[in-house]
């Protein structure tokens, strides 16, 4: 079984020094072009093109294209699902989509190359699914001179950066690999690593492989990772009502997600590739938004898990790291109209 819930995590390149090449590279069709709502034909200046990976988060998405909740706000939506996050987010600078579901971090490092970008929807905090395990250390502060792997993507980069801060430990102080989250945690079920930045299903095999393997940090309680909808201003200005429209049709699929849930899983559970069970334990390991809750957490200066200010923390971690020219402020890559309308 595919899961292909987990390419959301695929090697995000730095566009900000390969940004032609890139861009050069994105002649290559989406890998499932068929997962589209309406269109009207001929007219695409009325469709929203949307660009996405099949990540668990954005499973509101899917609900809202298979249960017409687009078409009810009268909306014409192409949503096209690709295989990498390095894909969709090249098919967005490009110009190939409108509307992109990323990691939040990410727009740091697309910023260098496509100034004016600006996050407006957050769907999920990603929790327990991403985490750092250890094989046979006691502590944190214990993986001192020892080898962690992870893989090379900014969200990636900015996780572990955030776990050796809390340890009280730096770079200098463990031996980081890169490894892909598969790789990574093959080789310490192996004995071949002592630890691994990696996220499920990948974390509970680890953990099932040995009692010596166990959790040193994760997300949950965090905002190192949050997910959700960005554009640019320049679409975000010209198609305003329409963005609106389109995450009215997020809320409705939220609403019928709380409402519906095992036909939700199963929605989910057959674009993602997993069953339903796992659908279901997945999502009771990642923090889910809804508009009020965009309104409270995500885009609330009083609250500590704003998504300003993960972007804020997170760019000079990526800076540091040569995978982004230049630490934008995070108010600056937030628009929170969208969901206080």
């Amino acid at each position: 079984m595919r899961r292909r819930l987990l390419l959301k995590s695929a090697t995000l390149v730095a566009l900000s020094g390969t940004a032609a090449a890139a861009l050069g590279s994105c002649n290559q069709t989406a890998s499932d072009p068929a997962t589209s709502a309406s269109s009207t034909e001929g007219d695409d200046t009325a469709t929203l093109r949307v660009g996405l990976v099949p990540w668990l988060g954005w499973g509101e998405a899917k609900i809202a294209e298979t249960q017409g909740f687009f078409e009810a706000e009268g909306l014409s939506v192409e949503q096209t699902v690709f295989q990498s996050v390095t894909e969709v987010n090249t098919a967005f600078l490009s110009g190939q989509v409108d509307l992109v579901w990323l990691v939040a971090s990410d727009l740091v490092v697309l910023s260098d190359t496509t100034p004016g970008l600006k996050f407006i929807y957050a769907s999920d905090y990603s929790g327990e699914v991403d985490a750092i395990v250890g094989r046979n250390v006691a502590s944190p502060a214990d993986l001192a001179g020892k080898t962690l792997a992870r893989e090379e993507v900014p969200y990636e980069i900015v996780f572990v950066e955030k776990f050796l801060q809390s340890a009280g430990l730096t770079k200098d102080d463990v031996n980081v690999v890169p490894l892909t989250a598969a790789d990574g945690s093959v080789a310490l079920v192996a004995e071949n690593l002592d630890a691994v930045a990696t996220y499920e299903p990948f974390v509970s095999n680890a953990l099932n492989a040995s009692d010596e393997n166990t959790i040193l940090f994760s997300a949950a309680g965090t905002n190192i990772i949050v997910n959700g909808l960005a554009s640019s201003d320049e679409f975000l200005g010209d198609r305003r009502e329409d963005v609106l429209a389109y995450l009215r049709a997020i809320e409705q699929a939220n609403q019928f997600r709380e409402s519906n849930q095992e036909e939700a899983n199963q929605i989910i559970a057959d674009w993602i590739e997993v069953s339903p069970e796992e659908v279901a334990d997945l999502m009771s390991k990642i923090t889910l938004l809804d508009a009020a809750d965009n309104q409270e957490i995500a885009f609330s200066e009083d609250n500590e898990l704003n998504v300003a200010s993960s972007i804020e923390s997170a760019g000079p971690i990526l800076v540091e790291a040569g995978v982004a020219k230049t630490a934008i402020p995070g108010n600056e890559l937030v628009d929170g109209s969208f969901v206080s309308e």
